[in-house]
């Protein structure tokens, strides 16, 4: 049975720490509310940090987009949208039964589903993503996201141990199986 390496190697979680130590453009060249209008946050500095390991295209500058649009440039479903939303990660404007997603949110979603391809479970990016909405900090929130890969990391090498643990009883049973008594 083929082994997986339980020792840490780089992966998107190490690039994803190297990132963002280092300072972003938007750090040393404007202040957070040029970014996206007054209401702009850590979120979107922290969104603009983890840009360089993201696949998602450039997204026309508009106040408002629809679920359709979002769904296409995260290339996430319909459904997982109105899941982030049922889950309190995000609150897009309605009209009547539509959603529009302000610039806002999109960086929003943008962290979200960044986090998601890492497997951060909802609640920590939940209390990340308040944590970052509630503190122009910068740095508090790169050390909270920070201690969140850690921890996914070190479970990730968890899990790996414990599946070589399984296809070693799994090539036990194959050979007993196949033996010729």
């Amino acid at each position: 049975m083929p082994q997986f390496d339980a020792a840490p190697a780089p992966s998107r979680v190490s690039d994803l720490a190297t990132v963002l130590a280092a300072p972003s453009s938007h750090d040393e060249a404007r202040p957070a509310a040029d970014v996206a209008g007054p209401r702009a946050t850590a979120v979107a500095r922290l969104g603009e940090r983890l840009a360089p390991l993201r696949a998602f295209p450039r997204l026309a500058r508009r106040d408002a987009y629809a679920i359709g649009e979002i769904a296409a440039h995260l290339k996430v479903s319909l459904r997982t949208l109105r899941f982030y939303e049922q889950s309190g990660l995000l609150r897009p404007t309605r009209v009547g039964l539509k959603r529009l997603y302000a610039r806002e949110d999109v960086e929003r979603l943008e962290v979200i589903v960044t986090l998601r391809d890492l497997e951060a479970p909802l609640p920590a990016i939940r209390a990340l993503l308040d944590r970052a909405a509630a503190t122009d900090d910068l740095d508090a929130v790169v050390a909270s996201l920070e201690g969140l890969l850690v921890a996914i990391s070190s479970s990730n090498r968890d899990r790996i141990v414990e599946l070589n643990r399984l296809n070693g009883r799994i090539a036990r049973i194959v050979d007993h199986l196949t033996r010729r008594d």
